[in-house]
C-alpha cells in the first residue's frame, strides 16, 4: 500500500503507523531540503505474507522543493519468471513544484534502477497534481481511469508492463480528501499467454558427418541419364542416412525460459519445488544456495558465448542474442493501400505477359491474330549445335530486345566450383524443398573423402538436364524471353 502526504515526522516511531502482517519503509519530509516544515511524507507498507523482510531493500530516497520520491525493490515468493523483480516508486509532487523537473528526476531514478535490474517490474504511484509521465517515459502505462479527487485524476500509476492493472475507486480514508483507488491485477505470466512449443533438434558432432559420407557413385549408375529418377534416388537416400545417424531430441520451449536456462538448471528448480511442498527447510535452503551459483555460472557462460561470436565477427549470432536478452521483436506493419492500388501494380508489373503473338503468312485465317500469350504459348525455335535460331522480336517498343540465343556447348560445372560453393552455404539456414539441410551439403563438401564424391553429383546431374546429353543438344531448348508470366491474384496489398 503507498500513502503520499503522511505528515509524519523523526519522532514518530514505526509501531504507532504500521499494522499486523505489514512492514512500514518511511520517508518523511526534511524541511532543510524541501523548504516546508510541515506536510508532505512518503510510506509504503509490505505485506510479509508476499515478502520475506530481507528481501525488502530501498534503493533512492529523494526530498526537494519539486518532488519527494522514495523507490523499493521488492523480491516476492513468486514472480513470473520474465521478471526479475518487482520496484514500487512513490512519489509527490507538491501544487508549487516545477513539472518537467520532477518528471526529470523521476525519469533519472528509473533509468538508473533498469540499468540495474533489466528485467525488473517497475510500478511508480503516488499524488501527481500537475505532472504527466507520459513524454518523459512513453515506455510506461497508466491504470488510474477513475477521478481520485472529486472529478480530477491527480492520482496515478505507471507501469511498464501492459495489462498490469485494473483501478477501481473506493471512499476516502477517514477525512482525507482524496479518494482510494483500488488495484487489481490483471496481468498475465507470459507462460500462460503462449503455448509450449516442440521442437526436434538434431544432435551433429564430427563423428556423423563422418558417418553420411557414402559411395554417390554407386546411386548414379543404375539412373544414367534420367535426372528426375536420379534426383530422387539421391535426396531421399540422403534424407534417409540423416534420419538414421544423425540422432533426434524433442525439446520443449517455454515462453519465459532465458537463454541460460538449461535442464539442469530446471532440474534444481523442480527440486527447489518438491522441497517447498514437502516443508523439508534445511533441503530448501541448499537447493536455493547450489540454484544461485548454477545461475550465476550459467549467465557468465552465455556472456562468453556471445563475447566468442563478437571475436569471430558473428554478427548475426550476436544480435539475435541480444534481441533475446532484451525481448526484443520487430512487429510487422502492413502497407496502407487499397484494392485498386494493388491491381495497378499487379498490371505494371504484368504488362510484358500480353504481348500479341508474330503470325506468319500461312497461319489459318480462323486464327485470332491478337490472342494473347497467357493462352497459347509461341512455338519455341528450334535449336541445333551448329546454327542456333534466334528468338522471333519482340513487337513492345518498351521492351528491351532479347539476347541473342547461342549454343550451350561450352558450359560446363566442375567439382572444385561445386565444392566452393557449397562450404559458403548457411549451416543455420532452413532446408530447401528437397528437405536437405544446408549443413549436411557443407559438412560433406568440407570431408576430404566424401566431398570430392558428394560434389561429383552435381556435375552429372547439371550434364544429365533436359535438352543436354553428354555435353551435346538433344532437343529444342526453349530462350528465355519465350517464358511465360502468369498473373496470381493476391488477397491484400502487403502479400506483394
Amino acid at each position: 500500500m503507498c500513502f503520499t502526504e503522511t505528515w509524519l515526522q523523526e519522532n514518530i516511531p514505526d509501531a504507532n503507523t504500521t499494522m499486523n502482517g505489514f512492514m512500514t519503509v518511511r520517508a518523511d519530509r526534511d524541511h532543510r531540503l524541501s523548504g516546508k516544515k510541515r506536510g508532505g511524507g512518503l510510506a509504503l507498507l509490505v505485506n510479509i505474507r508476499w515478502y520475506h523482510p530481507s528481501h525488502i531493500t530501498v534503493k533512492e530516497r529523494i526530498c526537494t522543493p519539486n518532488i519527494e520520491l522514495l523507490a523499493v525493490s521488492l523480491h516476492p515468493y513468486y514472480l513470473p519468471r520474465e521478471f526479475t523483480c518487482a520496484v514500487a516508486i512513490v512519489v509527490y509532487i507538491p501544487p508549487s513544484a516545477d513539472a518537467d523537473t520532477a518528471c526529470e528526476v523521476i525519469n533519472s531514478v528509473t533509468a538508473k534502477i533498469l540499468t540495474q535490474h533489466p528485467n525488473a517490474f517497475v510500478a511508480i504511484s503516488g499524488d501527481f497534481n500537475h505532472a504527466s509521465l507520459s513524454t518523459s517515459l512513453p515506455t510506461f502505462h497508466q491504470f488510474v481511469m477513475c477521478p481520485t479527487r472529486d472529478n480530477k485524476t491527480l492520482d496515478l500509476l505507471y507501469a511498464n508492463t501492459l495489462d498490469a492493472y485494473r483501478s477501481t475507486a473506493l471512499p476516502p480514508l477517514v477525512r482525507s480528501d482524496h479518494n482510494l483507488v483500488l488495484l487489481s491485477p490483471t496481468y498475465t505470466p507470459m507462460v500462460q499467454r503462449q503455448p509450449v512449443t516442440t521442437r526436434t533438434v538434431r544432435r551433429w558432432s564430427q563423428e556423423t558427418n563422418e558417418l553420411l559420407l557414402k559411395d554417390w557413385d554407386v546411386l548414379c549408375e543404375p539412373h544414367e541419364n534420367n535426372i528426375d529418377s536420379m534426383t530422387d534416388c539421391i535426396t531421399g537416400y540422403i534424407s534417409f542416412c540423416v534420419d538414421n545417424v544423425v540422432p533426434a531430441k524433442k525439446v520443449k520451449c517455454f515462453a519465459n525460459n532465458k537463454p541460460w536456462i538449461t535442464s539442469d538448471l530446471k532440474g534444481l528448480l523442480n527440486k527447489k519445488k518438491k522441497a517447498f511442498r514437502d516443508g523439508d527447510g534445511e533441503l530448501l535452503k541448499s537447493v536455493q544456495k547450489e540454484l544461485r551459483v548454477r545461475l550465476r555460472e550459467n549467465k557468465e557462460a552465455y556472456r562468453r558465448k556471445l563475447e566468442s561470436k563478437l571475436q569471430q565477427n558473428n554478427i548475426r549470432d550476436v544480435w539475435h542474442g541480444m534481441k533475446t536478452i532484451t525481448g526484443f521483436k520487430v512487429k510487422g506493419k502492413q502497407v496502407e493501400g487499397s484494392q485498386e492500388r494493388a491491381n495497378e501494380l499487379n498490371v505494371f508489373f504484368n504488362r510484358f505477359s500480353t504481348e500479341p503473338l508474330a503470325t506468319s503468312p500461312a497461319s489459318d485465317s480462323h486464327t485470332d491474330p491478337t490472342s494473347s500469350s497467357l493462352t497459347k504459348a509461341p512455338a519455341s525455335p528450334q535449336v541445333t549445335e551448329t546454327s542456333p535460331t534466334a528468338p522471333p522480336t519482340c513487337s513492345d517498343p518498351h521492351r528491351d530486345p532479347p539476347l541473342p540465343h547461342t549454343s550451350l556447348t561450352c558450359l560446363s560445372v566442375s567439382s572444385s566450383q561445386v565444392r566452393r560453393q557449397l562450404k559458403k552455404l548457411g549451416q543455420n539456414k532452413a532446408a530447401g524443398p528437397d528437405g536437405i539441410s544446408p549443413r549436411v551439403l557443407k559438412a560433406c563438401a568440407a570431408s576430404a573423402r566424401g566431398g570430392s564424391q558428394c560434389c561429383g553429383i552435381h556435375p552429372v546431374l547439371f550434364q544429365s538436364r533436359p535438352g543436354v546429353k553428354r555435353g551435346r543438344l538433344t532437343r529444342t531448348v526453349p530462350p528465355l524471353s519465350q517464358n511465360v508470366v502468369f498473373s496470381l491474384k493476391k488477397k491484400n496489398v502487403f502479400s506483394l
